[in-house]
């Protein structure tokens, strides 16, 4: 079917695609084919379906045995469990996972360019890769690009903002396994931003490419908004001031509490601070901890609003 395909003189073993899907649409097909078209050959997709029935899985039957995707019942509890379930599935095994939205598109070098990056690293260390989108239309028409970060990806900026989109991300086994040791009940904001806090915080690596290996498409039924423009900017600025990014930092914070035996004793010093930032009793005292953390933001006005919101204790 596909030709064999070696990365530093050896050959990659099998990556394992995770797939979440609820109610798919002809999109679906689009993605799928796109994953077929892939140069590097060595792939399996295991897929959960978290639709309240499954009778759209008979329409897409071709495309679904062709590809010989293997496919699970999700929760039924939103896409981030689905995912979270999925990920943590321990009958899938293999030496790279990469999560797959429904509706994307994926570069034909997709898998071979992000193999490459990671093969050029130590896998016994937990590792993710994860990188920017090409955002298009329901056509397929070109949109604009997701932000680019320059900064270095941290815990110190993993603790509150998240670079790493879910649907770029490409992860080795070691990353893995530290999402299966974590509780199955724990509550986290998005499965991708707390797998960004969790393999920073337990001293792994985040590679963060400015290059887009995936085509995001942006349309009406989106869990997720694509963050381009200034309506994306007005956006985040209405959930600061209503108390959303307070709420997200609850969550998080209770989550990482919850593995704390998994950080280091420096990420548990930086996650300590930034509790007292959220908890002093004046601004000058929450600012002064947050100054003592060293979290930061990607840019300018990320930090900005960082700050305004310690200001108006809605961080």
């Amino acid at each position: 079917m596909h030709k064999s395909l070696m990365v530093n003189s050896r050959a990659v073993n099998n990556i394992s695609i995770l797939l979440g899907c609820y109610r798919p649409n002809t999109y679906l097909i689009d993605q799928l084919e796109s994953i077929n078209d892939q140069t590097h050959p060595h792939w399996s997709i295991f897929l959960s379906d978290d639709s309240p029935d499954q009778s759209w899985q008979s329409e897409y039957s071709k495309h679904l045995s062709e590809l010989e995707v293997k496919i699970s019942q999700g929760p039924q509890l939103g896409f981030v469990n689905n995912f979270m379930k999925l990920v943590r599935n321990e009958n899938i095994q293999s030496e790279f996972y990469a999560f797959c939205d429904q509706d994307d598109l994926w570069l034909k070098d997709k898998l071979e360019s992000i193999l490459t990056i990671l093969m050029h690293h130590d896998q016994t260390i937990p590792i993710i890769y994860c990188g920017r989108t090409c955002v298009v239309d329901e056509g397929n028409g070109f949109l604009g690009y997701s932000p680019l970060f320059n900064r270095k990806p941290s815990f110190k900026n993993a603790l509150i903002q998240n670079i790493g989109g879910g649907n770029t991300m490409v992860f080795n086994h070691s990353a893995r396994e530290l999402l299966l040791a974590c509780p199955f009940d724990l509550d986290v904001v998005s499965h991708d931003w707390f797998f960004y806090q969790l393999v920073t915080g337990a001293g792994g690596l985040v590679i963060y490419d400015s290059e887009p290996y995936v085509r995001y498409r942006q349309h009406d039924n989106n869990l997720v908004g694509a963050n381009i423009g200034w309506s994306a900017r007005f956006s985040r600025v209405k959930l600061l001031l209503a108390g959303r990014f307070r709420d997200w930092n609850e969550i998080n914070t209770k989550a990482l509490l919850g593995v704390a035996d998994l950080l280091t004793s420096e990420s548990k010093k930086t996650l300590e601070l930034f509790m007292r930032a959220r908890a002093g009793r004046n601004f000058l005292v929450r600012l002064y901890w947050l100054k003592r953390s060293g979290l930061y933001r990607q840019t300018f006005l990320g930090n900005l609003g960082l700050i305004i919101g310690l200001l108006l204790r809605k961080v």
